[in-house]
């Protein structure tokens, strides 16, 4: 019987060391368990406190755009991706980057020479990051400036055909029936 029990531990170690997905030492059953009915999105990554994270196409241009704007590369060390490649060991981060950034390949599009597009993580400090914010916000918000200057003005609407300046300005607006559509009051920042 034991002579048996030995034979079985070895065949179990000769399998896990041919198995390329398996980790020696540990079972099947120790991995972390995921419901196949819950969805696994490829890339989600956990945050990194003091920086908002965002994926750029490998494009150069678009890689040098991003680190102008403040942008620095994620490190594999600084966060787990979730890996979805078949076959591959599962416990291994989803990295296909052979240096020191994460990438993934993006996997619907090639570049002119026929390689495969990748997309390249990377962090940006919170203080540039609510600087460009702002900046959005305020651009945002002249849009909705002009888009509302004739509600605010007591107009409605553009000049019809045949119709002048002067005329438009005759116009009787009731300012309880017409408001500012919600669309383009501000929004406050969460």
């Amino acid at each position: 019987m034991t002579d048996l029990s030995q034979k079985a531990a070895e065949a179990k170690a000769k399998m896990e060391q041919s198995n390329p997905s398996a980790v020696p030492g540990k079972s099947s059953g120790d991995r972390q368990r995921i419901p196949l009915s819950v969805p696994q999105r490829k890339l989600e990554v956990p945050e990194i406190p003091g920086f908002k994270l965002r994926w750029f196409r490998g494009t150069p241009q678009r890689l040098a755009q991003a680190e102008r704007a403040g942008f620095v590369f994620v490190r594999p060390e600084e966060v787990q991706l979730n890996n979805v490649v078949i076959g591959g060991d599962a416990t291994k981060s989803g990295n296909s980057d052979m240096g020191d950034r994460v990438s993934v390949i993006e996997g619907g599009e090639t570049d002119g020479s026929g390689n495969a597009v990748s997309l390249y993580l990377m962090k940006q400090s919170e203080e540039h990051w609510r600087e460009d914010q702002d900046i959005i916000e305020k651009r945002n918000d002249s849009v909705a400036d002009a888009l509302t200057a004739a509600y605010q003005q007591g107009q409605v609407g553009g000049i019809s055909p045949g119709e002048t300046s002067q005329d438009a300005q005759l116009r009787y607006v009731d300012p309880k029936r017409s408001r500012v559509p919600e669309l383009f009051k501000r929004k406050n920042r969460k």
